[in-house]
């Protein structure tokens, strides 16, 4: 059965958008590994995982959305749930490194400073401090 063109241009945007996931997800990774190894420069990395943990959170929640939409189409159960299966593994591999930047953050000698000196963070300060008192 052929898609529609409007169901089928919906579909590949929904690709690039898992695609673009992996790359969100992948610089995520990449950050964790260069910054979480040490402390210096908290005052630049915190800030720097906060809009990059931010991105990722609202991107997250747009795909989840379209994914919704896209699964209600008869004709794309099989790659919507291909897909879900991909993204889940992805969302697996994104909260261990979340995991891994929520220890570094737990281990900064003083993030209440950080906090206060940083208009980003101190926007961020509730969910900062939820990592903290974890």
């Amino acid at each position: 059965m052929a898609l529609s063109e409007a169901l089928q241009m919906q579909y590949e945007e929904f690709e690039t958008n898992v695609r673009k996931l992996d790359q969100l997800i992948s610089q995520l990774e990449l950050w964790s590994d260069e910054y979480t190894i040490n402390h210096k420069k908290e005052e630049v990395r915190l800030p720097e995982y906060i809009e990059l943990h931010l991105n990722l959170e609202s991107f997250k929640e747009a795909l989840e959305s379209e994914m919704n939409l896209l699964s209600q189409e008869a004709q794309l159960t099989e790659e919507v749930a291909k897909a879900k299966a991909h993204i889940e593994e992805r969302l697996k591999s994104y909260e261990e490194t979340e995991e891994v930047i929520h220890d570094w953050i737990r281990e900064m000698k003083n993030p209440y400073a950080l906090i206060h000196n940083s208009s980003v963070l101190e926007k961020n300060k509730e969910y900062i401090l939820s990592i903290i008192n974890e």
